[in-house]
């Protein structure tokens, strides 16, 4: 199982930095410059971005900012919905689903949360210059409460598993 966090690192910041780049084109924003893989092999343990010009409005730069967050929340939604049913035994694609939609969102928010936290001027900075931090704060609040719930309740799922699997399959 020490395949999944090694492809861990090769979703989390994709992901997070091509959710900016495509809603920044869909709102109308040029791309510049991306950078999608921080080099983990040389030390770095972050440094994706995306660099953008050319929004019309704080709004389109604002919703720009938040589609990662709002994306890391669509993925949970639906690793809850997956991981419910049971679609399959086969534990590597189980663990595989459960830490792309569950836990790198996980991550994301949390990472993202204590970035903002420490003075970090990141995508959470601009979002709580557009709608204040009071906002901010509450959206993060929420957003981190849910996708801890939401992990417990898709663990709390496989109690037992894979042990359960194999004696249903006896």
């Amino acid at each position: 199982m020490s395949t999944i966090p090694i492809l861990w690192y090769f979703v989390y910041a994709p992901i997070h930095e091509l959710s900016h780049l495509l809603v920044a084109y869909l709102v109308g924003g040029q791309i510049v410059e991306v950078k999608l893989i921080p080099r983990f092999w040389a030390g770095e343990t972050g440094g994706a971005w995306i660099k953008s010009e050319g929004f019309t409005n704080e709004w389109s730069q604002l919703i720009m900012s938040i589609s990662p967050y709002v994306l890391d929340l669509v993925s949970i939604a639906v690793g809850v919905y997956v991981l419910q049913r049971k679609l399959s035994s086969n534990a590597f694609l189980i663990g595989f689903l459960f830490m792309v939609l569950c836990l790198r969102s996980t991550f994301d928010l949390v990472c993202e949360t204590i970035g903002f936290a420490t003075g970090f001027r990141g995508d959470l900075f601009h979002i709580a210059l557009t709608v204040g931090d009071f906002v901010t704060w509450t959206f993060l609040s929420l957003s981190i409460m849910f996708s801890i719930y939401a992990i417990i309740v898709v663990i709390g799922r496989f109690k037992g598993f894979p042990q359960e699997a194999a004696n249903a399959a006896t």
